[in-house]
């Protein structure tokens, strides 16, 4: 079975108040049913025949309580005496979603060794876009109402707002590489505009990096502030991996990289780990990278996100929290956008072996830039992509949760052509919308 302070853990957080949750019981044993508001029936998920096993996995389609798709137990409520039984097993559904304990037991990988999103249980049930775990909590606090318990509901609108950037590359010009690649772009015969790019290739390699199309920190922050109360988040590599998913390798003492740092402080915006593509075969490498960070940055490094969003296995959240790191922003698939966790709450991480409670908070993504024009992802136009943002907003509004952007600056840049500096200005432009409405 589940720790107890596992368990008081997930009845707390489907609940949003921690007060009520000694209210439900999370039994078999019809003797103990007097003692509780509401007792939800444990299904065979934890016992050890199931548990650990590819047969835990559910099977679909999904049965749904009032709507709400379960992966375990039965979608029936009775009643027996004054208190509501649940034969619907919220607590092993929300444990199997928020501790990502599918991708312990599913050996489906893409190249990059990644779970992907169309392989989830949730998408192939088709509601990857709705938080069934805080619907879950809708569902408790109703009937622990119908018991004559006053729980109110959650305050709607958005708990926090997280901007968040991955500086991948800052530059494209200004190393010998990509200077002579310009150079080159720049004098092809078919070429317009050749004496413009020149003068961007110069002024980016011999000015300063301000010249430069990739680094569109400014602009970036330009658009967050008009989020006054978001929080945003440059995630900086430290690596030293020669692979080619890591390069470039860029020097975190360089003027350039400095320079960035500096814009991040006076702005507000924290700096954050990118973790290395390698490793992800090598959680080892973590603690390194975070001390290379912290040096440059002169300060403490306590957020997180993956290269490649590569988070892969267990081994890699015990790690993080082992060097320090108390928040990771990488809980979004990069196949499809939308509630990886099963949750808009941040939540903190339930190791899926060991079933125990974790220092470490996951922050869920929303939505990634790359997920929505990606031809091997969701190859959304324009007008798709902002209708489904609009989906997840909404979404997380109504559940109070919270927003987490990600936002490339590579992808906003003159050399990009895609709509994601247009779409990233119309999404601030709705966030500040609502948030004004709510504060109105």
């Amino acid at each position: 079975m589940l720790p107890e302070q596992t368990l008081t853990y997930l009845l707390s957080f489907m609940l949003r108040q921690p007060a009520h949750a000694s209210w439900i019981g999370y039994t078999a044993d019809s003797s103990r049913f007097a003692n509780y508001r509401i007792v939800i029936v444990p299904s065979a998920f934890f016992t050890p025949d199931c548990f650990g096993r590819a047969i835990s996995r559910p099977s679909l389609p999904l049965q749904e309580i009032e709507g709400t798709p379960i992966l375990f137990g039965k979608p029936v409520i009775e009643k027996q005496g004054n208190t509501i039984i649940l034969h619907a097993d919220l607590v092993a559904s929300a444990f199997f979603l928020l501790s990502r304990y599918e991708e312990t037991i599913c050996p489906q990988r893409d190249r990059h060794g990644r779970f992907p999103g169309t392989e989830s249980i949730v998408y192939q049930h088709d509601c990857l876009g709705r938080p069934i775990v805080d619907e879950y909590g809708r569902l408790l606090r109703r009937l622990l109402r119908e018991t004559g318990v006053e729980i109110a509901e959650p305050a709607s609108g958005f708990s926090h707002i997280y901007l968040t950037h991955d500086a991948d590359k800052i530059e494209q010009y200004r190393n010998i590489r990509g200077f002579c690649g310009g150079i080159m772009r720049a004098l092809h015969p078919l070429r317009k505009n050749s004496l413009k790019l020149l003068e961007q290739v110069f002024k980016s390699a011999f000015l300063n990096i301000d010249n430069d199309p990739l680094y569109t920190f400014p602009w970036l922050f330009e658009q967050n502030h008009k989020l006054p109360a978001a929080t945003g988040i440059v995630f900086v590599k430290a690596g030293k991996s020669g692979i080619p998913e890591d390069q470039p390798c860029y020097d975190l003492h360089s003027n350039d990289v400095q320079k960035l740092i500096r814009l991040c402080r006076e702005n507000g915006v924290q700096t954050g780990l990118h973790t290395s593509y390698l490793a992800g075969e090598h959680p080892e490498f973590i603690v390194p990278e975070k001390q290379r960070l912290a040096a440059a940055i002169q300060g403490d490094v306590t957020a997180n996100r993956h290269h490649f969003l590569r988070s892969c296995e267990p081994s890699y959240m015990k790690s993080l929290a082992a060097a320090g790191i108390t928040d990771d922003f990488t809980m979004g698939y990069a196949d499809v956008a939308g509630f990886r966790l099963g949750t808009c709450h941040a939540v903190r991480w339930i190791d899926p072996q060991t079933k125990e409670l974790t220092t470490l908070t996951l922050h869920p993504m929303t939505v990634m830039d790359g997920t929505l024009d990606g031809k091997q992802y969701m190859n959304l136009n324009h007008e798709q992509a902002l209708e489904y943002c609009r989906k997840l907003f909404a979404e997380v509004k109504k559940h109070g949760g919270e927003i987490v952007l990600l936002w490339h600056n590579s992808s906003i840049g003159s050399l990009e052509k895609s709509y994601h500096k247009q779409l990233y200005q119309e999404l601030i432009k709705e966030l500040h919308n609502e948030t004004s409405a709510i504060d109105n």
